[in-house]
């Protein structure tokens, strides 16, 4: 790769839209252009920024030549697109195994830590693999980059469909994916997916990245709906260059540098600070944003940053959380008091707790006590979010003939506060028709519990 050009500064923010691929299984081994649905979450209300259809405007792009000089061309076209306009990369020719590549640079964001760039892409014209049966391969590579620069160093998540590559072990021959680690003497790495890619149809392709101890964290790709784990850590390398953010795509020469172009539709970008346990797949990622977003954790770890999504919330935990609901959109410190539990003296949220209980949500556990590092159980856990939604004095109503779930009978003990928290929309139970009263509550499911209870952003 070795692309050192000057990038030119240019950004046009949009906070609206965070696109994932549908993770459908992929039949063969040749993909063939068929377009995968796209499932949109609403991320204007998290603390990420959203760059949404880069491809719109080609003159805030810009171009680098390498390993000589092609003849290249980039601009919008109306056809082929998904939505009437796409971006053209093109080589028209030039100097043979020359390389074009072209890129959109964005605005430095100190505090980003998570990546993930999303696109659609066709390449015409159809081209062979690997210069099968002695028919030469149009297309020598693809390539698809995010980078952030900061202080000196470039990180960089970058994926390569590798086209021709006459390697002498036949396993790891082309046409494959491969993935950039500078500091590896081959520099491209096999990902360990062989499969062509055909020409003249659309693709796509999500690439998801973070920045964890220092280190480029590839998560993974998925190309045409199919999810490909990578979990490689590689080493950013040295950098003279301003500190900001880039896409990009790049198109290697083949040994006649004959022309062929790559159009790219649908292009988003997103960046943001976030917690490094937690992918932008991971399945309660919006959630887990969006209270961290509103202030009401700042997840287990700071250094690095992480959530622990499935350690289970303890009582002291949850007292925190719910304390810090309850006064939101103020910011809340509890008051230094003298604990009333037997067992919270000297314990780091003695204070918390102490609110907790003068707010009238907890009694305690019993005896005097509050058992602050016991797990919350999702039945104690219906009545903790509804008691701080409505009050020290609220009830629910009786329940009926049924609580709507398999394992939870009429005489349970928390079965009115079960059925009131399936009621209101804040629980569909655990699957099967069951609540799962006396399991604990992980701290991915008290994400989505709190942002629905207090209605969080």
């Amino acid at each position: 790769m070795n692309i050192r050009g000057s990038y030119k500064r240019s950004a046009k923010l949009y906070s609206a839209w965070i696109l994932l691929l549908l993770l459908t299984v992929s039949s063969g081994p040749v993909f063939t252009g068929r377009a995968q649905q796209a499932a949109r979450v609403d991320a204007s209300q998290l603390p990420l920024f959203t760059y949404a259809d880069l491809d719109e405007d080609a003159t805030k792009w810009g171009i680098f030549e390498e390993n000589g000089n092609p003849i290249s061309d980039i601009s919008n076209m109306p056809s082929p697109s998904l939505d009437g306009r796409s971006l053209r990369c093109a080589i028209l020719g030039g100097d043979i195994y020359s390389n074009v590549h072209c890129y959109r640079n964005l605005p430095a964001e100190p505090n980003s830590n998570a990546f993930l760039m999303s696109l659609s892409f066709y390449y015409r014209p159809d081209s062979s693999f690997n210069n099968a049966n002695g028919v030469p391969s149009i297309v020598q590579g693809l390539e698809f980059t995010m980078n952030k620069w900061e202080n000196g160093l470039r990180y960089e998540w970058a994926l390569q469909w590798d086209n021709v590559d006459p390697d002498a072990d036949p396993a790891a021959l082309a046409p494959k994916w491969r993935y950039w680690d500078p500091a590896n003497p081959n520099k491209w790495v096999d990902a360990g997916l062989p499969g062509g890619v055909n020409g003249m149809g659309w693709h796509t392709l999500v690439l998801e990245g973070g920045i964890f101890n220092g280190q480029v964290h590839y998560r993974r790709f998925v190309f045409d709906g199919q999810s490909f784990p990578l979990d490689v850590v590689v080493a950013p390398a040295s950098a003279g260059e301003p500190d900001k953010l880039a896409v990009a795509v790049q198109l290697d020469g083949n040994y006649k540098e004959d022309p062929y172009e790559l159009f790219i539709d649908d292009v988003t970008f997103v960046t943001g600070e976030s917690f490094t346990d937690v992918p932008f797949h991971y399945w309660a990622f919006e959630w887990i944003q969006r209270l961290y977003g509103a202030g009401i954790t700042g997840g287990c770890s700071t250094n690095p940053l992480a959530y622990c999504s499935e350690a289970s919330v303890t009582r002291a935990q949850m007292a925190v959380f719910l304390e810090k609901g309850l006064h939101y959109p103020n910011a809340f410190t509890p008051p230094n008091v003298a604990p009333t539990f037997n067992d919270t003296v000297g314990h780091w949220a003695e204070d918390w707790i102490e609110a907790l209980r003068n707010d009238g949500i907890t009694g305690g556990c019993g005896q005097n006590l509050y058992c602050p590092e016991n797990p919350v159980t999702r039945a104690e856990m219906a009545v903790f979010l509804l008691k701080a939604k409505y009050g020290a004095g609220y009830s629910p109503p009786p329940v009926g003939s049924s609580t709507g779930f398999n394992d939870v009978p009429t005489t349970q003990w928390a079965a009115a506060w079960i059925e009131q928290l399936s009621a209101e929309g804040i629980t569909g139970g655990c699957g099967a028709s069951n609540y799962c009263p006396n399991d604990p509550v992980t701290r991915a499911q008290m994400a989505v519990f709190l942002v629905r209870t207090f209605n969080l952003p």
